[in-house]
């Protein structure tokens, strides 16, 4: 490449003009990408790449000195590669990158689901008001640290396990499908196996947490107040059913309805007549918050509900 076209490249990266028409151009494209979904998808690997770059630059600038740029095959490369740092920007509601250069955090909001792909290729599911905070350049291990509800799909490496930190206890696993529910604010923290085996191991303060491995259709739960945990058997789909666009109800049980909306809402029911189990519901939900579900069902079914304290509400039935 010529030594005049090698400047012009160079120059357009201080170029105000250029960059804003290359940002404009990229906010239109991810608006349109947010139009078409109502889930965050974050990528990890490709933000791996990204923080690399930005973190090398700002060591750069700490040092005072200037910028030296690769040479980039036609002008087009280097508009590429300033385009991904300018989404960063774009994307920092949904990821932010703390101080310590190798620890990522994703976070969905309170209204949103975020999907993300982790460096393995282990795919996880984040709940509204959820973050997943994992190192980017851990090659000896796989630990993710979640704080609120995930669904897990576990790449299998059976040399390498991967760790869920859940709070009061962690998630062994290496190769598996699974649900957790950690809310700080909860008083319980709840797993649950859907496909492969794992094991819940304490962390190192808990001693009322025993070592528990877990098959497929179990779910363990253990009360933060109580400090007791238990292993039932339960039906296991219905724990991930909040990460689905749509949620369909048909003929369905009373009891499970409740479980449902409990687990897409984060909510807790306490029912005061076990009579109203006998009922069936029909019907779908999509982006209805419970306060309307509630209404709708209270159309169909003979209940009443009272918002108690908390994310805990009453079932009562009506006279």
């Amino acid at each position: 490449m010529e030594s005049e076209n090698k400047e012009k490249i160079i120059q357009s990266f201080y170029n105000p003009e250029m960059e804003f028409e290359i940002k404009n151009d990229l906010y239109k494209q991810l608006e349109q990408t947010e139009s078409s979904t109502e889930e965050q998808i974050v990528t990890a690997p490709l933000f791996e790449k990204i923080c690399e770059t930005i973190a090398e630059n700002e060591k750069q600038q700490k040092r005072k000195k200037m910028i030296r740029l690769m040479t980039f095959v036609g002008s087009r490369a280097a508009i590429f590669i300033l385009g991904m740092l300018i989404s960063v920007v774009a994307l920092q509601p949904y990821f932010s990158k703390k101080t310590n250069e190798s620890e990522i955090r994703i976070i969905a909001d309170n209204k949103s689901i975020s999907q993300t792909i982790l460096p393995d290729g282990s795919t996880v599911f984040l709940n509204a008001n959820s973050e997943l905070t994992y190192k980017l350049n851990s090659s000896d291990k796989r630990e993710v640290f979640l704080k609120g509800e995930g669904w897990f799909k576990v790449t299998k490496m059976p040399e390498k396990p991967f760790i869920v930190h859940a709070g009061q206890y962690k998630v062994a696993v290496h190769g598996t499908v699974f649900n957790v529910k950690a809310y700080p604010q909860n008083k319980e923290v709840i797993t649950t196996l859907q496909e492969g085996s794992i094991e819940i191991l304490p962390e190192s303060d808990i001693s009322a947490i025993k070592p528990t491995l877990m098959i497929p259709g179990q779910q363990f739960t253990f009360n933060k107040e109580k400090k007791q945990s238990s292993l039932t058997t339960v039906q296991a789909d219905l724990a991930s059913v909040w990460k689905e666009a749509e949620v369909r109800f048909e003929n369905k049980n009373f009891r499970d309805l409740l479980k449902i909306l409990e687990s897409k809402y984060n909510v807790q029911f306490e029912v005061n007549d076990p009579s109203l189990f006998k009922y069936h519901y029909d019907g779908s939900i999509r982006n209805e918050n419970i306060i309307q579900v509630l209404n709708l069902i209270k159309e169909t079914l003979p209940i009443k509900y009272q918002l108690v304290s908390g994310n805990v509400i009453m079932i009562e039935k009506q006279p």
